[in-house]
């Protein structure tokens, strides 16, 4: 019997239920997680770390901030752990209630779900295509004070980045009129040029209105515990930890967050991979009638089909192959032709593509 496939991306455990296999026979494409991963040197630290799940982990966070600040240079003060990004981005508009908050589509649903949670007003504005470019100059003009911008780059689910060249100023500018912005860089772990990509500076400075937000859940492929992080100004990182549950996050998150940030060597294996599987997908998935591919600088692709029909009926068949796609349907712009695929293995990349192949000229053999 076909079933349809799951919405949200990493539904592992429903896929393995619904088509009675283990999880081991379920290949995900769905969710973007790094595939060299987890790294040894997690895998060993929580290994040693079990029998301290008997004690309560630290609510003062003191070891993952230290690694932190000193990871990235900047004061642990400023530091907010929390259990994932979404926890992060929660705890965030809880604390600054904002008036209204503004969401770049498409985006991460998660963005429109943590303010309805909240009780906050939601206005969406659209990406400008086909570059997927923030339309910084709507955003400066119509946003006012006591509003809150999130923005995420690397975006999710295109792929695409903008430099610090390219929003440090609309930041400053957002600022000046008493707008928070929410920069949601969960995914910026994968440049390699981090550096330039960040809005960590904008953060620190004497009272910033900019929050970053970043995960490890995807580089260091840990979903399974998850962690997050928030740099903001200090003031507001207090306001956050005397409202929150400070227990949220286990010992053996902060543990394989400690380790894997400063694992040097898994990071730049991660960078080598991914350099070389960017080109390997674009040379595999060449130019076609049937669908348009898009640019990637991190390890998803956004790509759209011909028409829904095609997409519904191959991701189908796919799942019903224990290949897991996500569909981009509740994208806020976008819809069921558009997949966001996971670059994974060598292998598995190739055993997607070949697999789509196959199926197309079964039922298309004239494709």
């Amino acid at each position: 019997m076909a079933v349809k496939p799951a919405v949200h991306g990493g539904q592992v455990h429903r896929a393995a239920r619904e088509l009675g296999v283990p999880l081991s026979d379920i290949c995900d494409f769905s969710a973007s997680i790094n595939p060299l991963g987890p790294p040894q040197s997690v895998r060993q630290a929580l290994l040693q770390s079990l029998d301290d799940i008997r004690f309560y982990p630290d609510a003062t966070h003191a070891e993952t901030k230290h690694t932190i600040a000193n990871r990235y240079g900047v004061p642990e003060d400023n530091v907010l752990i929390a259990n994932g990004a979404t926890e992060a981005i929660d705890l965030v508009l809880r604390t600054l209630s904002p008036s209204r908050v503004w969401i770049m589509e498409p985006s991460f649903s998660e963005y429109r779900a943590a303010a309805q949670r909240n009780r906050l007003r939601v206005a969406s504005v659209p990406l400008e295509r086909p570059d997927f470019a923030p339309p910084w100059d709507r955003l400066v003009e119509e946003a006012q004070s006591g509003d809150c911008v999130i923005w995420n780059n690397p975006h999710n689910p295109s792929g695409r980045h903008v430099t610090r060249d390219g929003f440090s100023e609309p930041l400053k500018a957002l600022a000046e009129r008493g707008v928070a912005v929410l920069v949601d860089e969960s995914f910026v772990d994968f440049l390699a040029d981090e550096a330039k990509n960040t809005a960590l500076s904008e953060a620190l400075q004497p009272g910033s209105r900019v929050v970053v937000v970043r995960s490890l859940t995807k580089f260091l492929a840990i979903p399974g515990l998850r962690f997050g992080y928030a740099i903001a100004d200090r003031a507001w990182v207090a306001s956050i930890d005397q409202l929150r549950d400070r227990w949220s996050v286990g010992h053996l998150a902060h543990k394989a967050a400690s380790v894997g940030l400063r694992d040097r060597a898994f990071r730049d294996d991660t960078w080598n991979w991914l350099r070389d599987e960017q080109q390997n997908v674009k040379a595999v998935w060449e130019p076609s009638a049937l669908y348009q591919w898009q640019p990637t600088w991190v390890n998803f692709f956004l790509m759209r089909w011909a028409n829904d029909e095609l997409s519904r009926h191959l991701s189908r068949t796919l799942f019903n192959r224990g290949i897991l796609i996500r569909l981009c349907q509740d994208f806020d712009g976008l819809g069921p032709a558009y997949w966001r695929v996971a670059i994974r293995s060598r292998s598995e990349n190739e055993q997607l593509h070949s697999t789509v192949q196959e199926i197309l000229q079964d039922r298309w053999p004239s494709v």
